[in-house]
């Protein structure tokens, strides 16, 4: 999950950066202490909120590229992703908070199991509007269309100069 969020912050932030190799280098370092950290000290409410930090650093440049996305199915990709980010979080907590209520429950909807569904999906969706956004920075027209009508994807047809 940290590693997803540190790619995620290279993608947004990378055209801005200066320096071509200290963003991937640095991010990588982190990436590797933080795992080294994790395995060493198990991090159990520490591991949650740097996730949320991490979330939240991507969140103000994902809404810069919403607002500029003129693409009507790149937006709906970016409101996907908020709503799978939202329906995980609350099938999350409803696993952790009420855990003991449900598991006496007929039926177990298994909130922890929907949660990596939906961050799945989440996962999914981010990456597929953030390729959109990136292709069409770079100016290679890019087009979401759908795998047997369901599943987005971006199609790009790159100049013939590139």
């Amino acid at each position: 999950m940290v590693w997803e969020m540190l790619l995620y912050f290279y993608i947004l932030y990378s055209p801005d950066w200066h320096y071509r190799s200290t963003m991937p280098t640095f991010l990588f370092f982190y990436g590797v202490g933080f795992a080294i950290a994790h395995a060493l000290i198990r991090f159990e409410i520490g591991f949650k909120v740097h996730y949320i930090i991490l979330c939240l650093l991507c969140i103000p440049r994902m809404y810069k590229y919403y607002i500029y996305t003129k693409d009507n199915y790149a937006k709906r990709l970016a409101k996907l992703y908020i709503a799978t980010l939202f329906l995980g979080s609350i099938c999350w907590l409803m696993d952790q908070v009420l855990c003991r209520e449900i598991s006496h429950w007929y039926f177990n909807p298994q909130g922890h199991a929907l949660w990596h569904v939906f961050m799945s999906f989440n996962s999914y969706f981010a990456n597929t509007f953030l390729m959109f956004c990136r292709a069409e920075q770079r100016r290679w027209d890019p087009k979401i269309v759908h795998f047997f009508g369901v599943f987005p994807y971006v199609k790009i047809q790159k100049p013939k100069s590139q």
